[in-house]
């Protein structure tokens, strides 16, 4: 198994973890939201490395594609 595997999966979950405190719903609810998204397509790609984002970073871009249907990508 490769180690970004696990990157990948921290990630996931942190930004679950966001998603659930943010929007006040269950974390099963968060994980469905994160998994519909571009920015989680992104994520799982580990041609984008988009896991060495930070978690702050990620939250911030999962957001905006909620607000509008795409996302900006910052820090790095």
């Amino acid at each position: 198994m490769n180690k970004n595997y696990f990157m990948i999966l921290e990630q996931i979950q942190v930004l679950c973890t966001n998603i659930k405190n943010y929007f006040n719903i269950s974390y099963d609810k968060a994980r469905k939201m994160l998994y519909n998204s571009k920015l989680y397509n992104a994520l799982e790609d580990e041609e984008t490395k988009m896991w060495y984002y930070s978690s702050y970073d990620l939250f911030k871009m999962f957001l905006e594609e909620k607000e509008t249907g795409s996302y900006t990508v910052y820090g790095g």
